[in-house]
């Protein structure tokens, strides 16, 4: 079963509200509900992959990984991405500290934080 279901609900800004609107289009923002029937916000295109499902993520830099968990903020779904090997190095070089060698265990700290924006068109 899907951890996450697209709702009838759509996101938008009041007139009067301090964030600015996005300026592709100013699309209203679809709303998911989760598992326990919480509404929450997803900045990509399409469904919220799933754990387990295959990514193509563009930050810090392209490369290419597995969701591993979901993590809640500001009302935003976000992944927590364990990045196929061949990208740790280029990935450590951008500020996440040295990443585990393969073979060598992963911590919930070492994976990368990523959000629906961060996702390639293609994902």
């Amino acid at each position: 079963m899907a951890r996450f279901k697209r709702s009838e609900y759509d996101s938008v800004l009041k007139e009067d509200s301090p964030y600015q609107k996005r300026s592709v289009g100013d699309k209203p923002t679809p709303l998911f509900l989760d598992s326990n029937k919480n509404l929450v916000m997803w900045s990509g295109k399409g469904d919220i992959p799933e754990v387990g499902d295959k990514v193509d993520v563009r930050v810090p830099v392209r490369y290419t990984g597995i969701v591993q968990s979901h993590f809640m903020e500001y009302g935003y779904v976000g992944m927590r991405v364990l990045p196929d090997p061949e990208y740790h190095e280029a990935i450590s070089q951008q500020g996440y500290g040295k990443l585990p060698k393969v073979g060598e265990d992963w911590t919930k700290a070492d994976l990368v934080y990523n959000y629906g924006c961060d996702l390639t068109p293609n994902s």
